[in-house]
């Protein structure tokens, strides 16, 4: 325990006192056997190391012993004074020696917070220092990622740009874990039929068991996320009371995805290392998302397409989904070698004017008209299908490659110009764009990148 100032002053005192006094009594008159002195200065010894209590029980035991043995075997006994003189002594020294133990105590135990606070204060600059450290090695990195960053999320994004709806979502995932290094995610869909949010897909070790497959509109993180078409965050749950009664602890930060200007559903970042939460990871996975809007619109429309007709209803012509089925299939000879083939796609710039004239089905029947004296002329299997919008039609043509294709753009072109529909008594010349892409010589490509390559050319007519 530690000495109090009042208490060391009484004590000094009184030990004062007691010397003085002792001081009086006649011991040096009386002659002490040396085992008592011995038996004293071991009790203070004792006292000194281990406290009061030891040197008295010492003392006790000690004298008992001597004094016992004195008169059992000398039938001889030490004189009243002399012995008082030697417990008042003892109990003195004993008392001291206790003292001092306990002084000895205080300084050690002072030094011993003293070191413990240089301990945890040395412990907490150390703690503070490696967090130091790892801030500035994520500004680092940031710093170097900023050099790199836009030519590999633009790789990121352009593949994300595919048609199989499936494969695009998993790279919007797989790229904002690239970048905010988030260690789970998982996308929630609203579905209409049950008024609530599915989970469409998972990426990252963190798979919960146990897990919700849906999840309320109104009673979660990613449902509010949903309908207020907000991004949440961790830090709002201090400013929003309802927010934390919603909060589950495994949502971290949740982003909407937005389609045809509608949330169509909610990305949520469930797992990240602590260092990686910032806005600077909020905003990165926001601008993914929002760069991956038109190609995931792509994707989601074509997996409409899917579930439609395979055919138009008035042109009894094949639609988009069998010719990607068709680019998917022929690509590859019996050898798994790239066949030699060509996409053609035609955009007719009057089609809406000639559907004010003459109605809608009648102008997709003068397209299909003409497509097939296009695909007459090429002397090969051409195959004609109309390709998304209903202004534009495909043509594709197996083991035709580039320089074949060119040519037979540039013949098509002529039989375009020299092409005359007389409709209401009117000469009218159809206005054509075309885009062209081919594979399997100079350049082998897979059918998504075959049809960004035709439309790309495509579009660019219209600069």
């Amino acid at each position: 325990m530690y000495l109090k100032k009042q208490n060391f002053i009484i004590e000094t005192l009184l030990t004062a006192l007691i010397i003085g006094a002792l001081s009086l009594l006649p011991l040096l008159e009386k002659s002490v056997s040396t085992a008592l002195l011995i038996i004293v200065a071991l009790a203070q010894f004792l006292s000194f190391w281990h406290g009061r209590r030891a040197g008295y029980i010492f003392l006790l035991i000690a004298l008992s012993i001597n004094l016992g043995y004195g008169y059992l075997a000398r039938h001889s006994t030490p004189s009243p004074l002399g012995l008082f003189n030697t417990l008042a002594l003892s109990g003195v020294l004993i008392y001291l020696g206790g003292t001092l133990k306990s002084f000895r105590q205080h300084q050690l135990e002072k030094v011993m917070v003293r070191y413990r606070k240089g301990s945890e204060k040395r412990s907490l600059l150390n703690r503070i220092s490696r967090a130091q450290q790892d801030i500035i090695k994520e500004l680092e990195e940031r710093v170097t990622r900023l050099k790199t960053s836009p030519s590999i999320m633009f790789d990121q994004i352009r593949d994300i740009d595919c048609l199989d709806s499936s494969q695009s979502l998993s790279r919007l995932l797989h790229s904002i874990a690239h970048f905010t290094e988030a260690e789970a995610l998982s996308l929630w869909v609203y579905d209409k039929g049950d008024n609530c949010l599915k989970l469409k897909m998972q990426w990252g070790d963190e798979k919960r068991e146990g897990r919700k497959e849906s999840l309320g509109l109104k009673d979660s993180i990613e449902g509010w996320v949903f309908r207020n078409n907000k991004l949440f965050t961790m830090r709002m749950i201090l400013d929003y009371e309802n927010l934390e009664k919603l909060n589950s602890e495994h949502c971290i930060v949740s982003c909407p995805v937005v389609v045809d200007n509608q949330t169509w559903g909610v990305i949520s970042i469930d797992s990240l290392p602590f260092i990686k939460y910032s806005e600077y990871t909020e905003n990165i996975a926001q601008i993914i998302i929002s760069l991956a809007q038109p190609a995931l619109k792509k994707a989601l429309d074509f997996e409409a397409l899917l579930l439609g007709e395979e055919h138009n209803e008035d042109t009894g012509l094949p639609q988009f989904t069998q010719l990607y089925r068709i680019l998917d299939q022929q690509r590859f000879d019996e050898t798994a070698g790239f066949n030699s083939c060509s996409l053609i796609l035609f955009e007719f710039m009057s089609f809406e004017r000639l559907r004010e004239e003459i109605g809608r089905e009648r102008t997709l029947s003068l397209q299909a008209e003409l497509m097939k004296e296009i695909a007459d002329s090429s002397g090969t299997s051409a195959e004609i299908f109309h390709y998304r919008e209903e202004e534009r039609m495909a043509l594709f043509i197996p083991y035709l490659d580039y320089d074949g294709c060119s040519l037979f753009c540039l013949e098509t072109l002529e039989m375009i110009n020299n092409k005359k529909w007389t409709i209401k008594e009117e000469s009218i010349a159809p206005e054509v764009n075309l885009g062209y892409a081919s594979s399997g010589t100079s350049e082998k490509m897979d059918p998504d990148d075959l049809i960004k390559r035709a439309e790309y050319l495509l579009e660019i007519q219209k600069i």
